[in-house]
């Protein structure tokens, strides 16, 4: 049985330009060379690109990077990209970019669920019950075709503006990727203030697997809950579903770190010194689920 997983899903991370050259260096040794073009994301008029989806972008003019974006450049790396991508990998780099000032701007988070205690389209009472706290809004994305379900998905919170920094999709995976992946996700996206404390904590994880994972699963954990309302308005009085009960139970400390496709590249060049992480795990779960990130 494929063991239930953890993982972080996308990065959008912002820094000074001036650090282009030696940013650059480090994408090419996790993710290899990389082609440069001008067609840059959010108006930035060049970006380097590699063949995974990762892009950094940029400005070349100096008084237009002052002038449009503050002299800053943005590294986006997909969910796709990340997937090829060892934890210590991702680790190194994290701790990398809050070391040169890195600012997040979105960072998602996952958890693969393969005991499938619960399917997205069991949820559809659930909210019209509004048996759920943490985000206010919610809505199904179930999909037909020829009476063949294709897309079974709910959405919970939202996007941009009119969202408060956390967004959550509760997904069929095995509809998803064609059978590939035979779980439900659990995907957390945070962004604005609440992805820049996601990614501060992260970073500071030094190296220790077991604190990454667990401090992934407490962002998921923590993102929602599921409890039977009774009229009474404090939520830590009602009673859980038994379903969601399970699954914090397994976020709790039964769920690894994915498997990447490849093995370590910049962690396999580098020797690892003995790091001590100054939080324990019970303190990591307790920050992450509470109502502060």
């Amino acid at each position: 049985q494929h063991p239930n997983a953890v993982g972080i899903h996308w990065l959008r991370i912002s820094f000074s330009k001036k650090h282009l050259a030696d940013l650059a260096q480090w994408l090419t040794n996790i993710w290899g060379d990389f082609q440069q073009d001008g067609f840059g994301l959010w108006s930035y008029d060049s970006r380097l690109s590699w063949s995974s989806g990762v892009s950094l972008n940029y400005d070349q003019d100096e008084e237009r990077s002052q002038r449009v974006h503050v002299g800053k450049m943005t590294l986006d790396c997909p969910g796709g990209a990340l997937d090829e991508t060892t934890a210590p990998d991702l680790q190194l780099l994290l701790e990398y970019c809050l070391a040169i000032g890195g600012s997040c701007s979105r960072v998602d988070a996952f958890f693969d669920d393969y005991s499938r205690r619960v399917y997205p389209k069991q949820l559809d009472e659930i909210i019209e019950r509004n048996d759920f706290s943490g985000l206010r809004h919610a809505q199904p994305r179930h999909k037909w075709d020829r009476g063949k379900m294709i897309r079974e998905e709910v959405a919970f919170g939202e996007r941009g503006s009119r969202g408060n920094g956390k967004y959550l999709r509760f997904y069929n995976k095995e509809l998803e990727s064609n059978g590939e992946q035979r779980c439900n996700r659990w995907e957390v996206e945070f962004t604005g203030d609440k992805a820049n404390q996601v990614f501060q904590r992260l970073s500071g994880t030094a190296g220790n697997l077991d604190a990454f994972a667990s401090l992934i699963a407490s962002l998921v954990a923590g993102s929602i809950t599921f409890v039977r309302r009774t009229g009474d308005k404090n939520i830590s009085r009602l009673e859980l579903y038994d379903w969601w009960e399970d699954i914090r139970k397994m976020l709790g400390g039964c769920v690894t770190i994915r498997t990447s496709r490849k093995k370590d590249s910049l962690t396999g060049k580098m020797t690892w010194l003995e790091r001590n992480v100054s939080p324990t795990l019970a303190c990591l779960r307790k920050v992450f689920c509470s109502d502060r990130v």
